[in-house]
């Protein structure tokens, strides 16, 4: 589901309240295999009624890897312009089709579970009065946006959220809990656009949560260091690599595609690396918006997080081309109408979009490969410095369990406290959740989230998006608690007129809008010329 401006989802019918959902019941697919893996069979066993459609993505890029697009045309007129979706990759098909269909899940369960969920009002200093502190979570450490007039006294809405590894409740604002404005009541304004930051599923919930929380991360740890702000430390790859991640990396350059493995943290004994890369004739590109592609990892075990930013660093050349190139080009591989019938089902929410998102995306997809490649030329495909990957940490971990557990512990002993909304189906047989950890920041760039730990990375890199003075319309007051203020001698300020300067025209690196939404308006522009 699309994240969306504040406001969008109060101008939403509510049709009707949406309906008591039956498991397990029989539905239309179209296009996956007869044979699925027991996990698909799981999630789509707990997802409401629907037609699903599914479809290979390979075909549009000439590297080949296993990607698939899987969609869930919904029955119920409740959610009005949802149009839950998902990409997958992998080695195998099998793999890429689990991890389509578990990001449908991971967008809609949120939605079918909160909504009936009871919230409470109040302020952080009422609830806490009743509650105690333990169990309310500050917004003064959830990465408030830089000048928010939220505090501790700001009535905000609430959910139950649950403390890792107790099972403590702790009321969570909806602001951060929520990941669809379909889960707010009526009227509701969050404090910030809602993200999908930290959703996790799987077998159970604990795998869901590490999975969670892995993002996380990974977020946190690459938010200041790629992109528009990219460091450009490339990977020194000559030393203790695997032969899978080895022959990926050689494939790729047979094909005439620059691969370009960056380093990004090894915070918490964990590896945060990620991919950028280009064609070396760049109209090579499937579409120049391909150009654009990046993969993304934190693990315990280096060398898994280098195949899994790999295998998404090709994803993404497909996704991308697939999403935002033109509507002719993804129809390479849809089924006959599919294009036609995702965009007439996602209107409404097409219609409310971020429009800086939208805006952006539209610039872009005219540039041809040669400027696009131009315009990241300078901090995408920077090459600076190196990093050896043999030094990088490496802890072996036998599945998603014992990864999850090992970034959980980490988190722990570092002093974080490790929270997560449970959105898992009530008959149980898969877990989803949204983790959350507050201390943690993403958004930055974005929607100027940052908080303490933020600001630090930037005042101890000496950059000036973050100082202290007097405080203006650009030069705003980062959001912490009393202690944090006084840890840093003074309230550290957050300049966002830099921010929008240096973000510039790399916003669609940030946010992306909905798959087909910026061909589908520039063929109406194009029409009505």
């Amino acid at each position: 589901m699309t994240e969306l401006d504040q406001d969008d989802r109060a101008r939403h019918a509510r049709l009707k309240a949406p309906r008591a959902y039956r498991f397990g019941q029989k539905r239309r697919i179209d296009g996956l295999p007869q044979s699925l893996p027991e996990p698909v069979r799981a999630y789509l066993d707990v997802l409401p009624e629907g037609r699903i459609v599914g479809f290979p993505l390979a075909p549009l890029d000439r590297t080949g890897i296993p990607v698939w697009f899987v969609s869930l045309f919904l029955d119920d007129p409740y959610f009005v312009g949802a149009m839950p979706s998902g990409i997958g990759y992998g080695a195998t098909d099998d793999e890429a089709i689990i991890g389509a269909v578990a990001e449908i899940a991971e967008n809609l369960m949120p939605s079918l579970a909160l909504i009936p969920r009871r919230k409470e009002r109040g302020s952080y200093n009422d609830l806490v009065r009743v509650h105690g502190a333990r169990s309310v979570a500050d917004p003064l450490t959830l990465g408030l946006p830089a000048g928010s007039p939220v505090g501790r006294d700001t009535v905000l809405e609430w959910t139950a959220a649950t403390r890792h590894p107790t099972g403590e409740t702790v009321l969570m604002p909806l602001d951060v809990a929520a990941t669809d404005y379909f889960e707010l009541s009526e009227g509701y304004k969050p404090f910030t656009n809602l993200i999908t930051n930290g959703l996790g599923a799987g077998p159970d919930v604990p795998f869901a949560l590490g999975h969670g929380v892995l993002e996380l991360l990974q977020r946190d740890g690459n938010g200041l260091l790629f992109r528009a702000l990219d460091q450009g430390v490339m990977l020194d790859l000559s030393q203790g690599l695997g032969p899978e991640t080895s022959g990926m990396l050689a494939r790729l350059e047979s094909l005439g595609i620059r691969a370009l493995p960056k380093f990004a943290t090894d915070q918490f004994g964990l590896t945060n690396l990620y991919v950028v890369g280009y064609d070396r004739n760049p109209a090579d590109a499937p579409t120049p918006i391909a150009l654009s592609a990046c993969g993304e990892a934190c693990d315990p075990d280096r060398e898994r997080a280098l195949r899994k930013a790999l295998l998404e660093f090709q994803a993404a050349r497909v996704r991308k081309a697939f999403g935002h190139g033109p509507l002719a080009f993804a129809e390479r591989v849809t089924p006959p109408g599919y294009v036609h019938a995702f965009i007439e089902k996602a209107l409404p929410s097409l219609d409310l979009e971020e429009s800086r998102a939208l805006k952006a995306m539209l610039e872009w997809i005219v540039l041809p490969p040669e400027d696009l490649h131009a315009v990241l030329a300078d901090t995408v495909y920077s090459e600076r410095a190196t990093k050896a990957f043999a030094e990088l940490p490496t802890t072996p971990a036998a599945d998603g369990h014992a990864r999850g557990a090992i970034a959980c512990e980490r988190l722990l002993e570092a002093g974080f406290d490790v929270l997560y909304v449970d959105c898992s189906p009530p008959r149980g047989g898969v877990g989803v959740v949204k983790a959350i950890v507050p201390g943690l920041e993403v958004e930055t760039m974005s929607y100027y989230r940052i908080g303490e730990r933020n600001a630090r990375k930037l005042i101890e890199r000496d950059h000036p998006l973050v100082r202290f003075g007097t405080q203006s319309e650009t030069l705003r007051p980062i959001r912490l608690t009393p202690e944090a203020i006084e840890r840093f001698g003074g309230q550290p300020l957050f300049d966002v007129a830099l921010a929008e300067e240096i973000v510039g025209s790399h916003y669609p690196l940030y946010r992306e809008p909905e798959s087909h939404h910026a061909p589908f308006r520039l063929e109406q522009r194009g029409r009505a010329a």
